[in-house]
């Protein structure tokens, strides 16, 4: 039950402990198992398509059976300007990345959730010189992949397409751009891969400029089951910090409380009252006290010697002369 503007120390302890297990509940789940190789993936290159250089996207899929959350780590030359993970709907669920510096790279890692993820980058080795273009494409593996594609987009207007070493199929896409594909198979960690390119161009204008395409929109990082919030997730040393803290709030709530019952249980003061009633009221007690201590005689009507009538105020009896008994 509860005691008025306050709660038994008991169930006060019990609401402080739950509001820090959710508090520790809602840390992010962390992939302690980053994964040793990838199912498969895709490096796709779009030439001068929103921008002048070239639009990079890596599309590759986990091995079955691998525990998720899964912590993977790419190293790139360029920041990304998108990390997601590809929930069962084909949705794009957008992770802010952790960044971290490698000799001259950027070691970028995020948690997804799905089987299926993909990340995005700008980067401007596209070689020009007047009309021509010319591009080396290296890759080298970050990890361990079963199946390992290439891709290039050629830009809006290109001439003279060329390709070393040369394609294994070429498709077009909704826009009629043309799409080069190189299917390298298993790769082993730290491997390279190289594709050269070279084409003209003389119209300066971009895919996205020239047939009003879409440009990729900037990423809205959301929090995906077990992903943080557009954040960086608190290290460990942090929740337990957060954790110690808690358990000193709840050992000092606890003897707050106790200290609080303690006194609540002894007898309340009386009110205090001003001085002049209080004064008043002490003289009045003291009357009734002196007057119940005295003891009280009854005056007798008649004179118990001859029985003649008294009045009030005789001492004696007016006929014989006997005091009044009582007076």
């Amino acid at each position: 039950m509860f005691q008025r503007g306050m709660l038994r120390p008991r169930y006060a302890l019990v609401l402080v402990a739950l509001c820090l297990s959710g508090l520790v509940s809602t840390a992010p789940a962390r992939a302690d198992n980053p994964p040793d190789r990838l199912a498969s993936l895709t490096v796709s290159i779009w030439l001068e398509y929103d921008r002048p250089g070239e639009l990079y996207i890596y599309r590759g899929e986990l091995p079955e059976g691998t525990a998720l959350p899964a912590r993977i780590s790419f190293r790139l030359p360029q920041q990304p300007s998108a990390t997601a993970g590809i929930d069962g709907e084909d949705r794009y669920r957008y992770i802010r990345p952790i960044l971290g510096e490698d000799g001259g790279s950027y070691l970028v890692s995020y948690d997804v959730q799905w089987p299926h993820f993909q990340l995005e980058y700008y980067d401007d080795a596209l070689r020009k010189q007047g009309t021509a273009r010319e591009l080396e494409l290296v890759y080298q593996a970050d990890y361990a992949v079963e199946h390992l594609v290439l891709e290039v987009k050629e830009p809006h207007g290109a001439l003279n397409f060329w390709l070393e070493p040369a394609a294994d199929s070429s498709t077009q896409d909704e826009a009629g751009l043309t799409v080069h594909r190189r299917t390298i198979g298993a790769v082993a960690p730290g491997q390279e891969v190289r594709w050269r390119v070279a084409y003209d161009k003389t119209d300066p204008r971009l895919a996205s400029e020239a047939l009003g395409l879409p440009t990729p929109a900037t990423s809205q990082y959301e929090a995906g089951p077990g992903l943080p919030p557009a954040r960086p997730p608190l290290e460990r040393a942090t929740w337990i910090v957060l954790v110690l803290v808690g358990v000193v709030a709840i050992g000092g709530l606890g003897l707050a409380l106790r200290s609080g019952s303690a006194r609540s249980q002894r007898a309340p003061a009386p009110p205090a009252e001003p001085v002049g009633k209080r004064s008043k009221r002490g003289r009045r007690r003291r009357k009734s006290r002196d007057q119940a201590e005295e003891p009280r005689i009854r005056l007798a009507k008649y004179c118990h010697q001859c029985g003649a009538s008294m009045s009030k105020g005789d001492v004696f009896c007016r006929r014989c002369g006997t005091r009044r008994r009582g007076a």
